[in-house]
This record gives C-alpha cells, sequence and structure tokens, in this order.
C-alpha cells in the first residue's frame, strides 16, 4: 500500500513530481514538493469552469432528445 504524500520522505516526492511533470521539482524542498503534488490536477485545485463567463448557465443543462 502506498504511503501518503505528506509522510513520503523528499526523493520519493521528488520522483513522483518529476514523473508528474511538475516545473523546477528538481528544486523545490520538501514542503514545495507536498504543495504541489496535493495541487495537482485531477485533484480540484487547477480546475476550471468548462463555460466561458459570458455564457448563460442554463445552455449547458442536459435534456432528452426531443425536448427543445
Amino acid at each position: 500500500m502506498t504511503k501518503p504524500i505528506p509522510e513520503m520522505d523528499t526523493a520519493q516526492l521528488r520522483d513522483i513530481a518529476v514523473t508528474g511533470g511538475i516545473q523546477g521539482a528538481p528544486e523545490m524542498d520538501r514542503q514545495e514538493l507536498i504543495d504541489a503534488l496535493i495541487a495537482r490536477p485531477g485533484e480540484g485545485a487547477w480546475q476550471e469552469d468548462p463555460k466561458p463567463a459570458d455564457v448563460n448557465p442554463n445552455d449547458y443543462l442536459q435534456r432528452a432528445p426531443g425536448q427543445d
């Protein structure tokens, strides 16, 4: 079983960050690596709203075929 990110040693964190494509990972200290790995895409921190700001949210409602 894999350890939680905060419990891993610095070398493991650096390897994961480099493999994951985090820029500047080789120069980061332990806390920076932990912060970068916890905030990586797919975990919510970098997700953006899929619709443009000037679009009515009602335009994104899912409708069954024939209910126009």
